[in-house]
């Protein structure tokens, strides 16, 4: 064999050599990650935002009374037809009066749809002997008042109301004694307004 053979043996032989003692220690290199090939650490879920709790601010806010509303009502025919009680409140000559207002709270016009619905009306009517207050105190019922000519004092709502409009009532009656601070009203075919405080 000539030395040029000679020489490439041994530095094959060199390479044997290198190669079987790199395997032995383990040093080999890793295998590259190919192109396009998910990691370990990619085939995991991705974290997902968690869900926050709704708070008061995310919801819809509901519409606060008017603050001279004492209390209100619903309409024992429609929900939709609400009674306010304003004020009772002690008068000159002995009288009280009583201030009342009907809303429709339905919507003025409704969305959604092909076509458009008509606004609902709601009918109201009642009966004259309706209208009165108990003072739970002396154990009475009181009347409106009227007056030397049969006229009543009042001014009362009564007939069909429209979507979204509303009516303002009045009515006086005699007062109470001065050591009655309580009364109940009642507003036709509204639940009765207890323990309403009388103002001076």
């Amino acid at each position: 064999m000539n030395r040029l053979g000679i020489c490439w043996v041994w530095i094959l032989t060199v390479i044997c050599v290198a190669l079987a003692a790199s395997c032995s220690k383990g040093t080999l290199p890793e295998p590259t990650q190919q192109a396009g090939t998910p990691s370990q650490s990619s085939t995991q879920p991705a974290a997902q935002p968690v869900a926050q709790p709704a708070t008061a601010s995310s919801q819809p806010a509901q519409p606060a009374p008017p603050a001279n509303v004492i209390a209100s009502g619903q309409f024992s025919a429609d929900p939709d037809l609400r009674c306010d009680l304003l004020e009772v409140r002690r008068v000159s000559g002995g009288a009280l009066i009583i201030k009342w207002r009907i809303v429709n709270a339905a919507p003025a016009q409704s969305s959604g749809g092909l076509t458009a619905l008509q606004p609902k009306a709601i009918s109201y009517d009642f009966s004259w002997p309706e209208i009165y207050y108990i003072d739970p105190a002396e154990n009475k019922k009181y009347a409106f008042l009227s007056d030397a000519e049969g006229n009543r004092i009042l001014d009362v709502f009564w007939g069909s109301l429209p979507a979204g409009q509303q009516r303002g009532n009045w009515a006086k009656f005699p007062a109470p004694p001065p050591t009655s601070n309580r009364i109940s009203v009642n507003i036709p075919k509204f639940p009765p307004f207890e323990d309403v405080p009388i103002s001076q």
